[in-house]
């Protein structure tokens, strides 16, 4: 199974261009993964599941 350790939201000021936007990706198994860029801060939420046997 891989191992997710980190996901991370990065809010970019590029003040050269006069632009805002989001960086999104997650550590797995040490590496960096990149998800996207946005220029919409993304929404953030957690959620549990729980299965019975």
């Amino acid at each position: 199974m891989d191992k997710i350790t980190e996901i991370r939201i990065e809010e970019i000021l590029d003040e050269e261009n006069n632009l805002k936007y989001y960086w999104i990706y997650y550590y797995q198994n040490d590496e960096i993964r990149i998800i996207g860029k946005s220029s919409v801060k993304p929404q953030c939420f957690r959620q549990v599941a729980r299965y019975l046997k």
